[in-house]
């Protein structure tokens, strides 16, 4: 990997945007199901990618391989700058209702994939019941759980196990970005959006994409005095520092404890970034982060997560375990959905739509395509449906590191115990989501 391979791989996508912004433009189809510019420009680069363009045209749009790192090097950003500049009074109930939603979802996701693969595996040969802990793997966790999990069946004689898990989170992109989209219109038309998302309610800015130039406001707050530094550098400084306080701290904890090197550096940018922002919001120091600052970080970061990972999709993938991987797909997105949005109706409260097409998002994609799902209902960010998403993908990494870590060994020498433990930690989050979140809701305590 060189820079000059970067600098390209960032004009490609760069450019692919573009076209893509002018396209939606032209297009009411995109416009009236509010497809994202990024998803778009994505879909361009697999088109004129080698994968098809390439195969029947010498000339073609190529990636270098450092393309495929950009994931975890861009949700480094889009996470460390989550909660900084946040205010929030309300965190703490938010997070949790959040918390336990997905928690539920992610459990019933795993039962689900067990129970399809046992009902193939008897109509049909070559899919073994480990099968069925493979799509949570991609669905809750995106390309990287799914190469642990893949991984880690891998060593253990199972080959063809990343290939699939990876397929999954391939699936669950597209299911998370494209039935997000139609979730959201669905939800909109019902009133249940803050932001009325009709194609009957677009305004010019909507369609064109551009803001009127009456009703543009400033991006962000300078807070440095640029003769001094650039405000928008000493925010970045900050974002810049809590990413080298993540990464070593990661590298002390992992020659203490070597299975921490299955946490991912984004991952602690989180968690640095939540105790830093929850920590300064209290504080006069709090007055130096730019909120406006770290969401023009962050949305940046995330429109070239999107449209690079679509652009490098393998679809050679697709091509095995087809019956059971769509099947399963199916199942999962449904019950997905319905979970999503009935637990967040009954547990969250207020904005509970959006926090629901968040989890949804976060729970068939990634996080980052649960954000992207808020973005489009909250642009603005008048919700706290971001802050608690991401919290609850903090949280929630207490129990899918361990499964995605040690789950496939279970699977492999004692599946009744990760079968019925399953069906216990979901009973639990059940539990605890109807006892104390959903009482408050009742009484009427904002969430």
């Amino acid at each position: 990997m060189t820079l000059t391979e970067v600098l390209l791989d960032i004009a490609s996508i760069s450019t692919l945007m573009f076209i893509a912004f002018l396209i939606r433009q032209r297009i009411p189809f995109f416009q009236k199901y509010y497809i994202p510019t990024s998803l778009i420009a994505g879909i361009l680069g697999l088109l004129l990618g080698p994968q098809v363009l390439g195969q029947f045209s010498p000339v073609s749009l190529n990636f270098s391989g450092s393309i495929s790192q950009w994931t975890n090097f861009l949700l480094a950003f889009v996470f460390t700058t989550s909660f900084l500049g946040t205010a929030s009074t309300k965190f703490g109930r938010d997070v949790a209702a959040a918390t336990c939603i997905t928690g539920a979802v992610f459990m019933a996701q795993i039962l689900l994939g067990l129970a399809v693969a046992f009902v193939l595996g008897m109509v049909m040969s070559g899919v073994p019941y480990e099968m069925g802990l493979l799509p949570v793997s991609g669905f809750y966790g995106g390309h990287g759980s799914a190469g642990i999990m893949g991984g880690v069946f891998q060593t253990e004689g199972w080959a063809e196990a990343s290939g699939i898990a990876l397929t999954y989170a391939t699936v669950g992109m597209f299911a998370a970005v494209i039935g997000g989209m139609w979730i959201i219109n669905w939800g909109a038309k019902k009133g249940y959006s803050k932001r009325k998302m009709s194609g009957n309610y677009l305004e010019k800015k909507d369609m064109t994409g551009i803001i009127p130039k009456e009703d543009r406001k400033p991006m962000a707050m300078t807070i440095a005095n640029s003769s001094v530094l650039d405000p928008m550098a000493f925010q970045l400084a900050i974002v810049g520092t809590i990413i080298a306080v993540s990464h070593v701290l990661r590298e002390a904890i992992i020659k203490v404890l070597p299975f921490w090197s299955n946490i991912q550096l984004y991952t602690m940018c989180l968690i640095i970034g939540a105790i830093v922002g929850i920590g300064l919001s209290k504080t006069k120091y709090n007055q130096y982060i730019d909120r406006g600052s770290m969401k023009a970080i962050s949305g940046a970061a995330l429109e070239y997560v999107i449209a690079s990972n679509v652009a490098t999709i393998q679809l050679s993938v697709l091509a095995s375990y087809l019956v059971p991987i769509l099947v399963t797909s199916v199942i999962v997105c449904v019950v997905t959905a319905f979970m999503c949005i009935i637990l967040s109706k009954k547990w969250y409260g207020e904005d509970w739509f959006e926090v629901a097409m968040g989890t949804y998002g976060q729970c068939t994609g990634s996080l980052a395509t649960g954000l992207l799902l808020i973005k489009v209902l909250d642009p603005n960010g008048d919700t706290l449906a971001a802050e608690s998403v991401s919290g609850s993908c903090t949280l929630g990494s207490f129990w899918q590191q361990p499964y995605n870590t040690v789950g496939p060994l279970l699977m492999l020498t004692a599946p009744a115990v990760v079968t019925w433990g399953t069906a216990g930690f979901l009973a639990a989050f059940l539990i605890i989501g109807a006892v104390f979140l959903g009482r408050t809701v009742k009484k009427g305590v904002a969430a």
